[in-house]
């Protein structure tokens, strides 16, 4: 079985988990208007950090630990 379109769709589930955070993290960042009435704004924030300190956790793993999709590991 060919493994690599797993590896693939892994790399671009995260890669798109990463860009979601980074562009909400923007909006919340640099868009005072669009989250004024926003009473948890800091929880918000925090979320999406976490969110995007997951996706680059999970794509540096993937790439540490099957370079290239290589699915044979020691």
């Amino acid at each position: 079985m060919n493994s690599e379109p797993f590896y693939k769709a892994a790399l671009s589930y995260w890669e798109a988990q990463k860009r979601e955070a980074i562009a909400t993290l923007n909006l919340y960042f640099s868009n005072s208007v669009g989250i004024g009435e926003h009473s948890k704004i800091l929880e918000e924030i925090n979320t999406w950090t976490s969110k995007l300190s997951e996706a680059e956790e999970n794509l540096s793993n993937l790439k540490k630990y099957f370079p290239g999709g290589d699915m044979n590991v020691d």
